[in-house]
């Protein structure tokens, strides 16, 4: 079996990953990048008790979901957001939204930023929007939604809600991982991620010629091939059902 490299932060779904790559022949070894830390979520609460001045709520990590319902403190989110316009990026989010702020959305098949931006353009066709989003998000975000959106006439208020620290396991479990047989892909889901990792295999000088690169999404794309690697394939979104797709293309 090909031993695969998931490189990302423990959420729900890496499970649903582990058992799809089980399923189609591959050996899935789950290393956790990443970890977060929130902050402002005072902040945070303050703008969500007041639904009347926003066109809506727009998300697009799972962290944010958490930020919001650790903001609310176990309340519900008020109905008032119910009946604005709401976006989200990715299926696993859409489902996270929907079961712990009962809160239902639009766009989750966009797969990243920008297509979300292009959606929300063509979704409010015709639709006068002049108050802004509420943008819960990390310190890390790209600045890609706030630019496609502002340029489409829209606006974001911005609470910077967590911050992304590598998983305090990382390096060791990557050294570890090395020591053996090479692993036949390394899977990144994040510019965030291939950061710190890159760091690590330059400092222990972990030889990664063995290894073919699949990168989620074309900003993690960029971010792989701006530190001089190559990239195999690339999983348009980050989903399961992509990643296994992206690997049997190999």
């Amino acid at each position: 079996m090909k031993k695969v490299v998931v490189l990302k932060s423990e959420s729900d779904n890496s499970d649903t990953y582990s058992s799809l790559l089980q399923k189609h022949g591959f050996e899935p070894v789950l290393v956790p990048t990443l970890d977060f830390s929130f902050k402002n979520l005072d902040v945070l609460r303050d703008r969500l008790l007041s639904p009347y001045k926003y066109s809506g709520l727009i998300f697009t990590s799972p962290r944010s979901i958490t930020a919001v319902r650790d903001a609310l403190g176990g309340q519900r989110l008020k109905d008032d957001w119910r009946t604005l316009e709401n976006y989200s990026v990715g299926e696993t989010s859409h489902d996270l939204i929907c079961n712990h702020l009962q809160l239902n959305t639009k766009g989750q098949q966009s797969g990243n930023a920008s297509n979300l931006a292009d959606f929300i353009k063509t979704d409010l066709y015709n639709k006068t929007i002049t108050l802004p989003f509420l943008f819960p998000c990390g310190n890390l975000k790209q600045d890609v939604l706030q630019y496609k959106l502002s340029e489409y006439g829209y606006s974001l208020d911005s609470v910077e809600v967590y911050e992304t620290v590598p998983h305090k396991d990382l390096e060791r479990n990557l050294v570890q991982l090395f020591r053996g047989d090479a692993p036949a892909f390394l899977l990144f889901f994040s510019p965030s991620g291939i950061n710190y990792c890159s760091a690590i295999f330059e400092r222990n000088k972990l030889d990664l010629g063995g290894c073919r690169i699949v990168a989620i999404g074309p900003s993690t794309k960029k971010a792989i091939e701006n530190k001089g690697l190559t990239v195999y394939r690339t999983a348009e979104k980050p989903s399961p059902e992509y990643v296994v797709g992206a690997l049997l293309d190999t």
